[in-house]
């Protein structure tokens, strides 16, 4: 991603560079508001297209307070001047607004593209879902220390041994963290904490006691307190990490069935337990396989319908847009943007780099998992490469 897409601009001219090819965006277009609601519906009758795109609203300081998209923006735009809006929030938004302007986009997906870099580098302040201040996507990281553990990330470090993310819903992931912690007998102190493990029997000194309950409730080993040896407690790191890694599916049906065998013995408290840790790691079980699978798959070209009958590529590598471009027919294009595919094919996919790019990566990621027909429609990088060189005459 280039720098003009991370910063905010201070004052509002148009809607600013994109990751999008140009050929599958129209220029800005815009107009005043009418006072008169039915003078309003009329103006956009005339002026605002029944395609997909994504659409700005304007106070009277020209400052942007307000982004959409939509796969039909007259329709959308009309319904913010129905006679009864559908919401008070519409309301308000066209209360405070005097301009009105859009774009274009080719498609639905990559109106909901645009509008989430619109919202990452405007902050409109009636948008609330994408703001890179507010809600966030996160990753769960597996290390710190000499004592390894589960931890929620909003920005990876040299502290984490393995990554999984990015993942959206940070409230329930970190609920989902809590669990791992506690089924796979981790700690949860801090990184400061003093381990120290019993690789080596004393014959004299006192028995340290653990600096937390939890050793007690039999849910930690007590490396601090040296209740066990750095082999036993990375046994449990590895047991973690295969269940993350998608390689032990058979934990979450040992915990359903303690779930169910405590209930039929009367433990009600220890079931209800045992149901918390077997919902949250299964809604964790689901977004780690969403991901691997678009690691695994959503590799290649992904051809899109651009303006006036014309095909843009998505090059994605792990769902994660890398670049996008007209697909080429000539040679200097088919030449300029083979070297680009090979380099990309040539690398594991990486890790999203800020949380724009996190945000497109889980857009494109639900987009075609919503859409399988389009997942079909992915060109391999092998079959893409021997394509360009064709028409680059190599």
């Amino acid at each position: 991603m280039t720098a003009p897409l991370l910063a905010r601009p201070a004052d509002f001219s148009n809607f600013g560079p994109s990751i999008l090819a140009r050929q599958t965006r129209s220029h800005l277009r815009g107009s005043d508001i009418p006072t008169d609601r039915l003078e309003a519906r009329a103006m956009l009758r005339e002026k605002c297209p029944l395609e997909p795109g994504v659409y700005g609203w304007l106070d009277r300081n020209r400052q942007l307070i307000y982004v959409g998209k939509s796969k039909c923006l007259r329709k959308r735009l009309l319904s913010y001047f129905a006679k009864t809006p559908s919401d008070n929030k519409a309301l308000r938004i066209r209360q405070n607004s005097c301009f009105l302007v859009w774009e274009l986009n080719s498609c639905e997906l990559l109106a909901l593209i645009r509008e989430q870099e619109l919202i990452h580098r405007w902050r409109p302040a009636y948008n609330r879902q994408g703001q890179p201040t507010r809600t966030q996507p996160a990753f769960l990281c597996v290390g710190g220390s000499s004592a390894a553990n589960a931890r929620l990330v909003r920005k990876l470090t040299p502290k984490a041994d393995k990554a999984y993310g990015p993942i959206s819903g940070t409230n329930r992931l970190r609920l989902a963290i809590e669990s791992l912690n506690q089924v796979f007998h981790l700690r949860d102190c801090p990184d400061k904490t003093k381990f120290e493990y019993n690789n080596q029997q004393l014959l004299f000194g006192e028995r340290r006691t653990a600096n937390c309950i939890r050793h007690e409730l039999g849910t930690c080993p007590a490396p601090c307190a040296g209740h066990c040896s750095a082999r036993q407690y990375q046994a449990n790191v590895d047991r973690m990490l295969s269940f993350l890694d998608g390689k032990s599916p058979k934990l979450l049906e040992d915990l359903e069935t303690n779930m169910h065998q405590a209930a039929a013995n009367a433990s009600f408290e220890r079931a209800a337990i045992i149901r918390d840790y077997w919902e949250q790691l299964t809604w964790l079980d689901r977004r780690l396989t969403g991901l691997r699978r678009a690691y695994q798959h959503l590799n290649g070209v992904l051809p899109v319908e651009a303006r006036r009958n014309r095909i843009a590529w998505l090059i994605l590598r792990g769902g994660r847009i890398v670049l996008t471009a007209k697909r080429p027919d000539d040679v200097a294009s088919a030449t300029k943007l083979l070297d680009q595919i090979e380099k990309t094919a040539s690398r594991a996919p990486e890790i999203p780099a800020n949380i724009l790019e996190m945000s497109l990566q889980l857009i494109v990621i639900s987009w075609l998992r919503k859409n399988p027909e389009l997942r079909k429609q992915i060109i391999s990088f092998p079959d893409a490469i021997d394509h360009l060189r064709l028409v680059a005459g190599n």
